[in-house]
C-alpha cells in the first residue's frame, strides 16, 4: 500500500528558522538551548515557544521526556492518519507521502481507527515497513452511530462503523431517551485506554435500524453531509421572485418556440438541461443546449451561495436526495420542468454534415421545455414500433431521430481523436411502499443516454475553450505506468494484449477497447480500466482530459446540483457582459476551490455507493436460496467474486466452500487452480451461483456454486 504524495509545503519564515536551528545543532534541544541558538531576546522568546508548540502539534516536532525536543524526522519517526482494519490491525498513512506503514493490533496502543499519530519505525518484515503507536496527535472522531445495547446493567453503543474496534460505554443518564435496538448518534466523551473502553453519551436517536429513512441518515451522517438548510439559508430562498417579469426578460434570446425536451431518467428530481436539434438543408445540424440560469437567481456571497460552495454537489439516495440548493430552487424556481417558461444560458452550436464543429454562441436566453422524456421513453421511441407510443410522441420523432444522427457523427469525431467511449452500466433501485429495496435494476448505456451524454460533452468543451485560462477546470491526468502494468498483467490474463503506448496515447487505448467491446468480458475489463485511470478532479490550470482526448474541458452543464457550474456559469456570463468575474481568478484561489470541490465530490460519491451497497444486500437478504448466474470479477487467495446477471449486485464464492478439491490461487493469472481436478475458476468465467448467506452489518453476500461439477472446457492446461 503506497500513500499519496503530497506536494513540499511552504513554511512561514518562522517556523523554518526553527527547524533550520534543529537540523544545525543535530541532537534534541531544550527551549532555553533554542533560544540560544536563535539569540532570541527576551521579548522573543514567547513568539518563539508558541511556533514550538505549534510544530509540536503538527507532528514536525516531538515532546521528549526531560522538556526537550526533537526533530521527528530524525528519531524514526512518522506523523500520519491511522486506518483499523475490522481484523485488529492498522496502517499509517505518512503525512509527508511514501509507504504505509503496518501496525499490529498490539501497536495501536490506545488510537482509534481516524485518529491522527505519531508512530516510530521499528523494523521491516520484508519490504513491509512496521510501527508502533508512540502519541496521539489529534482525535478526528467525535461521534458514533450505532445500535444501543444492554448487557447485564451496562448499556453500550456497539459502533456500525467495523473498523472502530471498542464498543461505547454509556451512562444511564446519558441515553436521551434511546431503547435497546435502536439505531443511536453517541457523542465520545471519553476515549479508549490501554484497561477502559471509551465512553459517550447518546446525542440523537435515529430509529430502528430496519428503518430505511434510518439508514439513508445514517449514511449522512457518517460522511459528514450537510442535511438541513440553516433557517437563514432558507429564508432567503423564500425570498426569491418565481414570476418572470418583462423587466427579468429584457435582453434574452427567446427560444421558447423551440422544442426543447429534457430527458433523464425515471426517478430524476431537478432538471438542469434541455436540448434542441434542427436539422438543415444539407446535413448541418444546429445542437441547442440550454442550461438553469442557477445565476441568476443566486447572488455571489450570499448565504444562500455560501451554503452552496460548503456542500459542493447534490447527492442522490434511492429514498431521498441531499440538495445543494434549497429545494424551492433545485427542484422548483430553476429546475426546468414541462410546460413552463424558464430562464436559461443557452450553448448553441452548429455543425457540419460530418459532425465537425463550424460555430459556437453562448447567450442568456427564456426557454420552454416542452416534454419530460426519460431514457427509456425516447430508447423505445428510437427502436419500437409501439403505435400508441409513436402518436402521442409524434410531434417529437423526427427531431429525437436527428438527435441520433447527431449523437453518432459526435462519437465518431470523439472515437478518432482518442476518446475512451466506455459505457458502464448504472443501477437503478426499485423501492417498495417503505423505502425498501425490491429490486436493482442493471441500466445499460443505450442511445438515449448516449445522445444527452455527447451533447453535454459537446457544450462543456465549448465553454471552456472559449473561455480559455483562467477558469475552473474538470481535469483527467494520464495514467499512472504502474497502474497501467497491472492493468496489462490483468489483461495477459485474460488472454489480451494492451499496447505499451496506452498509457500516453488514449487512441491506442481506444482501439483497444474497440476490440474487447465485441467479447463478453467488455465490462469487467472497463470496470478494471476505470481502476486503473486517475480519478477526474477540478483544478485551476487546465490540464487537458485523458479520458475524453480534450484539449480544453470544464463542467458547465449542472449548475443546479454541482457548485463548479455554477462558477462557470458566472465567469461566462460576466464574459459576455464585459465585467469582471465575481470571485478571486488567482491561481492559488482557484486551485484551493477546486480541492475543496473535488473533496465534496469524492464525499457524495462514495456516500452514494455506500447507500447502494445497502440497498443491493438488503435485496438480496430477501433472496436467500435462489439462484442466479454471474461473471466472476475479482480472484484471490480466499475466493471469488461473481456479479450476478439478473441483479445488480455481486458476491464472494469462498474457498472454503468449494469442497471438491484444494484449489491453488494463481496471482499472475488471476485465477484459482484444482491441484487434483485441475478445475479452474478465473477472471470473466461465467458461473450458476445461490445465495446461500448475507451479513446485512457487514454488508457481506456469500454465494455457492449450484453445479459444482468439472467444467472440462475450463481446464487450467
Amino acid at each position: 500500500m503506497k500513500g499519496k504524495r503530497r506536494r513540499p509545503r511552504r513554511r512561514p519564515p518562522g517556523e523554518l528558522q526553527i527547524i533550520v536551528a534543529f537540523q544545525k545543532a543535530a541532537r534534541p534541544l531544550l527551549p532555553a538551548e533554542l533560544h540560544q541558538l536563535l539569540n532570541l531576546t527576551p521579548t522573543q522568546t514567547g513568539a518563539v515557544d508558541q511556533i514550538v508548540e505549534q510544530l509540536v502539534a503538527r507532528g514536525d516536532l516531538i515532546s521528549l521526556k526531560g522538556g526537550r525536543f526533537g526533530l521527528a524526522e530524525k528519531m524514526d519517526l512518522v506523523v500520519g492518519d491511522l486506518s483499523v482494519h475490522p481484523d485488529g490491525y492498522g496502517f499509517v498513512t505518512p503525512e509527508g507521502g511514501g509507504q504505509d506503514i503496518y501496525l499490529t493490533g498490539v501497536n495501536l496502543k490506545e488510537a482509534w481507527h481516524g485518529d491522527r499519530v505519531v508512530v516510530r519505525i521499528e523494523g521491516r518484515r520484508g519490504r513491509r515497513r512496521e510501527g508502533r503507536v508512540i502519541r496521539i496527535l489529534e482525535r478526528r472522531v467525535r461521534e458514533v452511530i450505532g445500535v444501543l445495547s444492554l448487557s447485564g446493567d451496562t448499556f453500550y453503543v456497539k459502533p456500525e462503523e467495523e473498523r472502530f474496534l471498542f464498543d461505547l460505554i454509556m451512562v444511564p443518564e446519558g441515553l436521551a431517551g434511546g431503547q435497546p435496538g435502536d439505531m443511536v448518534r453517541a457523542r465520545v466523551t471519553n476515549y479508549p485506554t490501554a484497561h477502559l473502553n471509551p465512553q459517550g453519551e447518546v446525542i440523537e436517536v435515529l430509529g430502528a435500524v430496519e428503518d430505511a429513512a434510518v439508514q439513508t441518515r445514517m449514511v449522512i451522517l457518517k460522511y459528514g453531509l450537510p442535511d438541513a438548510f440553516p433557517p437563514e439559508v432558507l429564508a432567503e430562498a423564500r425570498r426569491v421572485p418565481a414570476g418572470l417579469t418583462p423587466e427579468v426578460l429584457a435582453g434574452r434570446l427567446d427560444l421558447r418556440e423551440l422544442p426543447l425536451v429534457t430527458i433523464d431518467g425515471e426517478s430524476a428530481r431537478d432538471f438542469d438541461d434541455g436540448v434542441c436539434v434542427v436539422k438543415k438543408p444539407g446535413g448541418h445540424f444546429t445542437l441547442y443546449v440550454a442550461i438553469a440560469d442557477v445565476a441568476h437567481y443566486v447572488a455571489p456571497g450570499s448565504v444562500m451561495d455560501q451554503e452552496a460552495r460548503t456542500r459542493g454537489t447534490s447527492i442522490y439516495f434511492p429514498q431521498r436526495a441531499v440538495h445543494m440548493l434549497p429545494e424551492r430552487l433545485a427542484t422548483d424556481i430553476c429546475s426546468l420542468r414541462p410546460d413552463a417558461d424558464h430562464l436559461a444560458v443557452a450553448v448553441i452550436l452548429e455543425y457540419d454534415r460530418r459532425g465537425h464543429l463550424k460555430r459556437s454562441r453562448f447567450a442568456r436566453a427564456v426557454v420552454r421545455n416542452h416534454a419530460r422524456l426519460t431514457y427509456r421513453l425516447v430508447q423505445r421511441l428510437l427502436t419500437e414500433k409501439d403505435r400508441q407510443l409513436i402518436d402521442t410522441y409524434r410531434g417529437f420523432l423526427k427531431m429525437l431521430k436527428w438527435m441520433e444522427d447527431l449523437c453518432l457523427l459526435l462519437r465518431e469525431r470523439r472515437a478518432e481523436r482518442g476518446s475512451l467511449l466506455m459505457s458502464i452500466p448504472e443501477a437503478e433501485v426499485v423501492l417498495d411502499e417503505k423505502g425498501w429495496p425490491v429490486d436493482v435494476l442493471r441500466v445499460d448505456h443505450l442511445v438515449a443516454h448516449q445522445i444527452i451524454e455527447e451533447f453535454m460533452i459537446a457544450a462543456n468543451e465549448a465553454v471552456a475553450a472559449y473561455l480559455g485560462e483562467p477558469c475552473l477546470f474538470r481535469v483527467h491526468e494520464r495514467p499512472d505506468p504502474a497502474k497501467m502494468a497491472a492493468f496489462r498483467v490483468y489483461l495477459k490474463s485474460l488472454d489480451f494484449s494492451l499496447p505499451k503506448e496506452a498509457g500516453r496515447d488514449p487512441r491506442v487505448l481506444r482501439e483497444f477497447l474497440e476490440e474487447v467491446r465485441q467479447t463478453p468480458l467488455a465490462p469487467m475489463v472497463q470496470l478494471m480500466l476505470l481502476r486503473s485511470l486517475k480519478q477526474a478532479r477540478y483544478a485551476g490550470e487546465n490540464l487537458g482530459h485523458y479520458g475524453l482526448a480534450s484539449e480544453w474541458y470544464t463542467h458547465f452543464t449542472s449548475p443546479i446540483r454541482r457548485y463548479p457550474d455554477l462558477q462557470v456559469h458566472r465567469l461566462l456570463l460576466a464574459r459576455l457582459d464585459g465585467k469582471k468575474p465575481p470571485f478571486s481568478l488567482k491561481p492559488e484561489d482557484l486551485e484551493a476551490q477546486a480541492s475543496h470541490l473535488s473533496k465534496r465530490e469524492r464525499a457524495g460519491i462514495e456516500a452514494e455507493r455506500e447507500m447502494l451497497s445497502r440497498m443491493q444486500v438488503r435485496c438480496l437478504a430477501h433472496r436467500v436460496g435462489e439462484s442466479f448466474t454471474g461473471r466472476i470479477t475479482g480472484v484471490n487467495a480466499f475466493g471469488f467474486f461473481v456479479s450476478l446477471n439478473e441483479l445488480y449486485a455481486e458476491g464472494l464464492v469462498r474457498l472454503v466452500d468449494l469442497p471438491d478439491d484444494y484449489y491453488r490461487y494463481q496471482e499472475a493469472q488471476q485465477r484459482l487452480v484444482g491441484r487434483r481436478t485441475r478445475r479452474s475458476f478465473r477472471l470473466g468465467d461465467e458461473v450458476h451461483v445461490q445465495v446461500a448467506h448475507v451479513d446485512l452489518k457487514r454488508r457481506h453476500v456469500n454465494l455457492v456454486l449450484v453445479n459444482h461439477e468439472p467444467d472440462q472446457g475450463s481446464s487450467a492446461d
